[in-house]
């Protein structure tokens, strides 16, 4: 039926009297059908519609892979902003898979027992380098060798630590060369006055830069003689030569001094250091007028002489405050922590993926703690032991590998390699270290 014409409307209303008051029922139905045509017209969501629209929302919000968003958010999250180990415990979902791979190295200190070449027995000290990657999805120890095989710019170079020895000599001295060249052994000039024993020692490898201890002893004459130094070298500069008989050479300039590594802004720590080292030497003094002036008390602190040296769970640095040898006085030096952190390009990756408290909450046992930089594996140091666990792995769960450490056993180097990389390491690591290693 069609919508009543008003002008029908009209003429029906002016043709009489209305039979009815109000309207006639035929013009209420016809009124009444055409607002129920227009109501019918407006858009409708139709039950139906509403009822499949809410399932679809269900089955999506219980069939996709949150699980696996959230372990890639995760593992993002966790390289700009690391996770507490006891978050990552009470969300835990699944470990992450290591892709990751680890070159480190080991010194480890003897003593000799002969004692005749020198004031007293010679300490000195061996390393190995072990490169631990993930090989078929599970974590082992690839190669491993003797020396400190590092990475340097496009190439691998090996350290070594050599022993050269004389009538009255024996030199322990550290070697640097191209992993795939052969070491080639050097000679000293050997003094028939002169019983002498020196030894270098390795504190801290880097991706470029090397913390270095020298010792020695020596019977010059019949005058003892002892002296102590600590360096930073770049590699090159090992390269260049040994600095020998130290008591004729109080300065040796192959090194990068402080000013070197954080330019001139460094030169107020180092005066703050040394008034304060002058304030603690003059106070137990200070009521004595006739006190020797405290600046004659402290040795030179002036940033030529530091080192890099491992604490729990990173790398420091530590200035050394030396004094000169006098006649029958050692020569030696004490270490100050440095309150600077150690630049990026001195340490390359030095982070954890926590606290240090956070590590000892969890692995009460722990004296040292390394994490990889995509943050998927977690190196512990505990009772001898490394242990190695992937990121978000329970800590009381078995460790994926664990090997032993030698006897007083400690971190020099800890490099690593990401991406493709890791097998490139895999391959050239074991042609340049063909020592024993766990291959599958």
């Amino acid at each position: 039926m069609k919508t009543p014409d008003p002008d029908d409307m009209q003429e029906d209303l002016e043709s009489g009297p209305l039979k009815q008051t109000g309207f006639t029922s035929k013009l209420q139905r016809e009124i009444e059908q055409a607002i129920d045509r227009k109501e019918r017209a407006k858009p409708r969501i139709k039950p139906y519609l509403v009822i499949a629209g809410i399932g679809a929302v269900t089955a999506i919000m219980l069939l996709y892979p949150w699980n696996a968003i959230h372990t890639r958010s995760e593992a993002l999250t966790a390289m700009e902003a690391p996770i507490p180990i006891e978050a990552q415990s009470a969300s835990f979902v699944a470990p992450a898979a290591i892709n990751t791979a680890l070159l480190i190295g080991l010194r480890t200190d003897h003593e000799s027992t002969d004692s005749s070449r020198a004031v007293n027995p010679i300490r000195f000290s061996t390393y190995r380098t072990m490169l631990i990657a993930p090989v078929r999805g599970k974590l082992q120890k690839t190669s491993e060798g003797d020396g400190i095989l590092m990475p340097y710019k496009q190439n691998f170079w090996k350290i070594d630590s050599l022993v050269a020895r004389t009538k009255t000599d024996e030199i322990h001295y550290l070697s640097a060369h191209l992993a795939d060249q052969p070491v080639k052994a050097e000679t000293f000039a050997d003094d028939p006055n002169e019983k002498l024993n020196h030894v270098e020692t390795l504190r801290f490898v880097g991706n470029q830069y090397l913390s270095i201890d020298e010792s020695e002893e020596a019977w010059v004459g019949s005058t003892p003689y002892q002296a102590e130094r600590t360096w930073v070298r770049t590699l090159p500069q090992l390269k260049e030569g040994h600095t020998m008989h130290l008591y004729n050479k109080p300065a040796d300039k192959n090194h990068v001094s402080l000013t070197d590594l954080y330019d001139s802004s460094i030169n107020g720590v180092l005066s703050n250091m040394r008034l304060s080292l002058r304030s603690a030497s003059a106070a137990p003094a200070a009521a004595s007028a006739a006190s020797t002036p405290a600046a004659d008390q402290v040795g030179e602190l002036a940033g030529e002489s530091w080192a890099i040296e491992r604490a729990p769970g990173r790398w420091v640095g530590k200035v050394a405050v030396t004094s000169g040898a006098d006649a029958g006085t050692p020569e030696r030096y004490d270490l100050r922590d440095l309150p600077r952190d150690l630049p990026d390009k001195v340490v390359n990756h030095d982070e954890l993926c926590c606290s240090w408290g956070d590590i000892k909450a969890n692995w009460p046992n722990a004296s040292d703690a390394l994490t990889s930089p995509m943050n998927d594996m977690i190196v512990i140091f505990e009772g001898g032991k490394l242990k190695f666990y992937s990121y978000g792995q329970a800590p009381n769960s078995a460790p994926e590998l664990t090997l032993d450490l030698q006897q007083g056993e400690q971190l020099v180097m800890a490099q690593w390699a990401t991406d493709h990389y890791v097998q490139e390491w895999i391959d050239k690591v074991d042609r340049y270290l063909p020592g024993n290693a766990n291959h599958d």
